[in-house]
């Protein structure tokens, strides 16, 4: 997959819709500012007039993704009845309709119309997927239209429009920045990238992906720190945003391997059941019998060929084991995820949230000749501007993300930033922007004062005065660092004379103090759940957004060839990662948090979300959502789920033996002209009732030792050659028997015929169904 045996940097075949700007702008991040108001006719200081921004709404539509329009619930009602095994009930209800027998038509159409319910429920559940994709577009945004700013609704951005940027704001829409005072940004829902993103307005390369465009903001994404303006290049389905919604509303899972595996047997079944009905039938209208008899007799062999009770047992077994997941931390929005999850052959995993836990902690320090890592943090924190707040029993960052990691390491190790600022009084600062990447703050202190500055280590030891091996080492630390995907700072400090203007020149002749690297930490578990999932038979691919140094580090640290780990991936190649598995007949589930990450989820066989850190827009996507954000969680709702999968296939094969036995029963009477040995009611109170309790009975046996260290499931058979011989041997048995008891019934007589055959047919399925809770030894 990944070739030269490194870690894969996704390809970027990009559509001309997908996440395009107007066709005048071509690729704006590789454009000037200035160009790209040109070719939009807009102004960057005045933005649009009043008159112009009304025109385009009406020429480019309101900035939002076009409304899905909700599903047509007649035609998804219908859908129910298409099944080939419906089709031969509602046949035969109308059949005992006809010839006047309304109990046991209504009895068959009663059947009918539950399994319809159920799952008519099921896929209006489904459809709802779309539409929290909308909610990434935020509701207001501040433009500025003929030299004044001012508040608009998000969906009357049109492009050209100046919008003006602020910390705690979410963009509305793709934009070209036009001026930038350290501007940062989380674009973590969008690129999988953990750590904020530095802005600036100079141009990037053209070909750069996605999360490298330093000078574009998107829609969707959230400003942390700084301010800036950006001239709106693209709006609606144009953005990256609306692009994704594209994909996700494009994308739809497949049958899951019980539905095609279900589907199979159901036409096999209808062959044998309309064989048999017209067989029969035809052999008792043969036999002198009337025309009403020989319809009542093929009305029985029908309703004996279909297990009636197989779609109600099959959705409370697996409600049953969504009870079980939710007690593990994994909600089931769709009842077939879960036998789905126990087949799958291949978890393609996000790494934000899921691997890690999806916030920033100090990695690591490393303090200069003369300076201890107190003196590093205590500085660190003084060049910082965010702050910790109070929430529950702990404390909050509030700010940039990546100084309350800061500030909270220093907390851990006792200095506050509550004591250091106490004793100082803040003078000036000189905030941080993608071009200084620096940020200095300069206090007043008791005895003279001092500048603390933090930013990128090339910049701050440039102006530093260690050098030599001193300098040296620090570069080669804070190079391994950034090779293994950390964020690295470097923290000087300096004494400023009281002469010295405030500004920039105090960033010279700096006291390097140290470096400190800053990372999305790995969960504990991660792991070893890594490892029980290859144990069980299921490969692990990680699909990220992050950079390919960060990537790397992951994946070594979870024990993944670098042929499994995969850099840069954009929503639509992952969706296409996908997609290729599924052609090579893998059972893929995919698990993700951001928006980014709904496509792909829709489309597996099995869409894994997080419950604490996802968005609305991928819990919608998604079939099961976790509570904890946990890979662990997965693993062990991948054992629940081949727990229920082994359980389906044994109650299956217990209900199929009670129609094969029941079809023999028939074809023997019918063939020896004893008439019918059963009524319709009875032949569906067998199916649905008698059997119904034993085969959920058989749904909740425990997970054997074997569960997870048989590997997952393949074929498109639901029983192996052996499992239908026995069967068959079943069904011969308790077929046999209840002939024999109807036979003793007719020489009784008083009509208790029917009732002792399908009495001993009830029987025998009740002493039998232990024999079902092995499908291997029975085989």
């Amino acid at each position: 997959m990944t070739p030269g045996g490194a870690v894969r940097e996704a390809r970027r075949p990009r559509s001309a819709r997908a996440g395009s700007a107007p066709a005048a702008v071509g690729a704006p991040h590789a454009l000037l500012p200035a160009e790209v108001a040109g070719a939009l006719d807009t102004h960057l200081e005045h933005g649009l007039a009043a008159r112009e921004a009304g025109a385009r709404l009406a020429r480019y539509g309101p900035n939002r993704p076009r409304r899905r329009r909700r599903p047509n619930y007649l035609v998804l009602a219908v859908r129910q009845l298409v099944d080939p095994l419906v089709a031969l009930l509602i046949g035969a209800a109308s059949v005992s309709a006809a010839i006047g027998d309304e109990l046991e038509g209504a009895a068959i159409a009663a059947v009918v119309l539950l399994n319809a319910a159920l799952g008519f429920i099921q896929e209006v559940a489904a459809e709802r997927a779309i539409l929290a994709l909308q909610t990434g577009f935020t509701q207001k945004a501040n433009v500025v239209r003929g030299g004044r700013e001012q508040e608009v609704a998000a969906d009357a951005v049109v492009p050209g429009d100046v919008l003006v940027l602020r910390e705690g704001e979410r963009v509305a829409a793709d934009a070209r920045i036009v001026r930038a005072e350290g501007l940062e940004l989380d674009e973590s829902t969008l690129t999988g990238e953990s750590l904020p993103i530095g802005k600036g307005f100079e141009p990037v390369a053209a070909p750069a992906p996605l999360a490298e465009r330093r000078s574009m903001v998107y829609a969707g994404t959230a400003v942390t720190r700084g301010r800036g303006a950006a001239v709106v290049c693209a709006t609606g389905e144009r953005t990256e945003l609306g692009s994704i919604s594209q994909l996700a509303a494009e994308a739809k899972p497949p049958p899951t391997p019980l539905q095609r595996r279900l589907g199979r047997l159901a036409r096999q079944m209808v062959l044998l059941g309309t064989a048999l009905t017209l067989l029969l039938a035809a052999a008792m209208l043969l036999r002198g019998s009337s025309l009403h008899a020989a319809f009542l007799v093929g009305v029985a062999v029908a309703v004996a060929a279909v297990p009636e009770g197989l779609a109600a047992t099959v959705t409370v077994a697996l409600a049953l084991g969504a009870r079980g997941m939710a007690r593990r931390g994994a909600i089931v929005r769709r009842l077939t995820a879960i036998e789905t999850l126990g087949e799958a052959t291949v978890i393609c995993t996000d790494k934000t949230g899921t691997l890690t836990e999806n916030r920033i902690r100090l990695a690591g320090v490393v303090s200069a000749v003369g300076a201890t890592e107190r003196d590093v943090l205590a500085a660190a924190v003084l060049a910082s501007s965010a702050e910790l707040v109070h929430e529950g029993d702990g404390l909050r960052p509030v700010g940039d993300p990546v100084e309350g990691a800061l500030l909270l390491a220093a907390m851990e190790r006792g200095l506050s930033r509550h004591e250091l600022l106490a004793a100082r009084r803040h003078v000036r600062e000189i905030p941080f922007d993608a071009e200084r990447k620096r940020m200095t703050v300069v206090y007043e202190e008791q005895d003279a004062r001092r500048a603390y500055t933090k930013g990128a280590p090339e910049v701050v030891l440039a102006r530093a005065t260690a050098a030599g091996e001193e300098g040296a080492r620090l570069a080669s630390a804070a190079s391994a660092w950034a090779e293994e995907g950390f964020r690295v700072l470097a923290v000087a400090e300096r004494t400023v004379p009281p002469d010295e203007p405030l500004d920039e020149r105090v960033e010279r002749d700096l006291r390097l103090l140290g470096l400190v690297a800053l990372h999305d930490p790995l969960r504990e578990s991660a792991p070893a759940a890594i490892e029980r999932a290859r144990a069980a038979g299921v490969k692990v691919r990680m699909l990220t957004g992050d950079h390919p140094a960060t990537a790397r580090t992951i994946g070594h640290a979870l024990g993944l060839p670098e042929t499994a780990v995969f850099a840069r991936v954009t929503p639509a190649e992952k969706l296409q990662l996908v997609t290729e598995l599924q052609a090579a007949g893998q059972v893929v589930a995919v698990t993700g948090d951001g928006v980014n990450d709904a496509p792909a989820l829709r489309r597996a066989d099995v869409g894994i979300a997080m419950g604490r850190s996802g968005t609305e827009a991928a819990r919608e996507a998604a079939s099961i959502v976790l509570t904890d954000d946990d890979f662990a969680t997965i693993v062990a709702a991948l054992q629940e789920g081949r727990r229920i999968a082994d359980n389906v296939r044994k109650f299956v094969a217990f209900l199929l033996s009670a129609n094969l036995g029941e079809v023999v029963l028939f074809a023997a009477a019918v063939i020896g002209g004893l008439g019918a040995p059963m009524a319709v009611i009875q032949v569906l109170l067998v199916n649905v009732l008698t059997d119904g309790l034993p085969a959920l009975a058989l749904a909740r046996d425990p997970a054997t030792v074997e569960t997870m260290a048989l590997g997952p499931r393949r074929g498109s058979q639901l029983f192996d050659a052996g499992l239908w011989k026995a069967l068959a041997g079943v069904g011969v048995g308790v077929g046999g028997a209840g002939l024999a008891a109807y036979v003793v019934g007719r020489e009784l007589g008083g009509g208790v015929a029917q009732t002792m055959a399908f009495a001993t047919v009830a029987l025998s399925e009740l002493a039998l169904v232990f024999t079902f809770r092995s499908t291997r030894e029975a085989a």
